[in-house]
């Protein structure tokens, strides 16, 4: 096999340079993209999911929201709303057991269980339950005591 000549292997590099260009200045273009949308997320806070509403009656309503506190970890936090005047207001906030695997609890079927009780004679309260992890299953009920 004969060898190219030295114009042709000049016109060659010259080619394979000009397609190198577009590309490397697209995974610039990608990378600074990425950069400035992690820079934009860690801004904003941490990042939440809204788990689950629920409402009873007409005046009282309970959010799970999940808050993602590490790679794999989240808090979840009970927040109680009262119907009023103006629409419904925050009146309570309280955590949900401690630490919970962040993406079980944004997949589906991270409510297990979700009860609301307001006795009259009592203080209202909201029974939880949420999915360990596929394998695991459901936590043990939590009871969580409102203050509204």
């Amino acid at each position: 096999m004969p060898l190219p000549s030295p114009a042709r292997l000049r016109a060659g590099r010259a080619l394979l340079a000009a397609a190198a260009v577009p590309a490397l200045l697209l995974t610039a273009t990608t990378a600074t993209a990425a950069t400035a949308e992690s820079a934009a997320d860690s801004a904003s806070g941490p990042e939440t999911h809204r788990i689950a509403t629920t409402t009873f009656g007409s005046d009282l309503k309970i959010a799970l929201t999940a808050h993602r506190s590490g790679e794999y970890e989240a808090i979840v936090e009970l927040i109680a709303f009262r119907h009023g005047k103006g629409g419904w207001r925050p009146v309570d906030r309280a955590p949900v057991g401690d630490t919970w695997f962040w993406y079980p609890l944004t997949g589906k079927g991270a409510v297990c269980d979700l009860a609301l009780s307001d006795r009259p004679d009592d203080e209202p309260s909201a029974t939880v339950s949420l999915v360990l992890t596929p394998s695991l299953g459901c936590s043990e009920s939590i009871t969580v005591p409102i203050d509204a």
